[in-house]
């Protein structure tokens, strides 16, 4: 059984397009569900998050609870290793998406950019400094 830990769940409006961004931009593969479900599980190398829309399966309160919150901004980023960086940065910058932080060295040792998902969600991409 997998150690999954904590698996961030993104909560987004259109899941068809939630799905083509995270599918053929970001690189990351459907696990569980697809563009017409409201939970689908994704996966890209050893990282899983859940993308998901205000369901039927949650309490009415729950649910408007999420709507409220959808469209405010966060100060959380999710952090995604990723060995093709480079490759990655291209693809995002090629379709247009909105990069928030370039690729760049830090100090403590990686190389990352910062891109923003269609939903204004923040996800850094990055691997050890070569």
């Amino acid at each position: 059984m997998p150690d999954y830990g904590v698996i961030p769940s993104i909560r987004v409006t259109d899941m068809p397009r939630a799905l083509a961004f995270y599918e053929s931009v970001l690189g990351f593969k459907v696990r569980r569900g697809g563009p017409a479900a409201e939970h689908c599980s994704l996966e890209r190398g050893s990282a899983s998050i859940m993308l998901e829309i205000a369901a039927s399966f949650y309490s009415a309160g729950y649910n408007e609870a999420i709507r409220q919150r959808m469209g405010t901004p966060s100060a959380i980023a999710l952090n995604v290793e990723a060995e093709d960086l480079e490759p990655l940065l291209m693809r995002v910058a090629e379709a247009g998406a909105k990069i928030i932080d370039p690729l760049a060295d830090r100090e403590w040792g990686q190389s990352e950019f910062t891109v923003e998902d269609p939903e204004g969600n923040w996800l850094t991409f990055w691997r050890v400094k070569k």
